[in-house]
């Protein structure tokens, strides 16, 4: 693709600050999003790296699993990366990191649709969704999504660690509207059908064969080009996530 430029987007704390800018040492094109009331001595280190920090006021209201920080945040730095040029962005959590970012951004096949980190499927070892969620098919009502779906039975859903696109496809993903009540739903169903919805999806089923559809997924990219994604926060790898038997990776 010519004339492409992509950006990684850094979004969340810096409490890994330190080992987050030794992994992204040669990389070019970072925004990392964050609050303003972050560590001054992390965000003095992340200017002088040469990482474009976009810095916000934290919400007064946090949202459910602090939903409109993430994607306050999110969009922060992707309005930032379009600013400075971006056509394509990879968003990430300020807690995870490929192995070698420089060369998944420089070798990965953007194309024209959102591709998401993957498709988690939870065998019947795991808790069913709506025992684990009982207020969503309540949530699917009111929010009108019965009218794109009818099983949400299963717990499966795409993982909203990191995802990556066009930089206005990317937009309209995380243009969530900031909530102001608590929401027990899961942010990964609130965001992905969100944005089903507004692309005008009708028909639409949570299996992977449908959402590939739409998506495309690169945890699986990453273990071919040995190039796992390294989480710092619970120190697993991608990798290592693809081989779970009890909760299945796809992607």
């Amino acid at each position: 693709m010519n004339n492409k430029k992509v950006f990684l987007v850094i979004q969340g704390h810096t409490h890994n600050c330190d080992e987050m800018l030794y992994k992204i040492r040669d990389v070019e094109n970072v925004v990392w999003s964050t609050e303003m009331t972050m560590p001054h001595g992390d965000l003095e280190k992340t200017e002088k790296s040469g990482v474009k920090l976009a810095l916000g006021i934290p919400p007064r209201f946090r949202g459910y699993g602090n939903v409109n920080i993430q994607t306050c945040s999110t969009v922060n730095g992707l309005k930032m990366a379009k600013d400075l040029g971006a056509t394509h962005a990879i968003k990430i959590r300020s807690d995870l990191m490929f192995k070698d970012p420089k060369r998944f951004m420089e070798s990965y096949p953007f194309d024209d649709k959102i591709h998401q980190m993957a498709y988690i499927e939870h065998t019947e070892n795991c808790i069913n969704c709506v025992v684990h969620y009982p207020d969503l098919p309540q949530w699917i009502k009111n929010e009108k999504y019965s009218e794109m779906i009818s099983d949400i039975s299963d717990y499966n859903y795409i993982s909203d660690f990191s995802n990556l696109g066009p930089i206005d496809e990317m937009l309209d993903f995380w243009n969530f509207p900031q909530e102001t009540e608590i929401v027990k739903i899961p942010a990964e169903f609130k965001f992905v059908l969100h944005y089903l919805k507004n692309k005008g999806h009708n028909d639409v089923k949570l299996t992977y064969e449908w959402l590939s559809s739409v998506f495309g997924f690169f945890l699986t990219y990453c273990k071919e080009t040995q190039n796992p994604l390294d989480s710092m926060k619970h120190e697993w790898d991608s990798n290592g996530l693809l081989e779970s038997k009890d909760i299945i990776f796809r992607g």
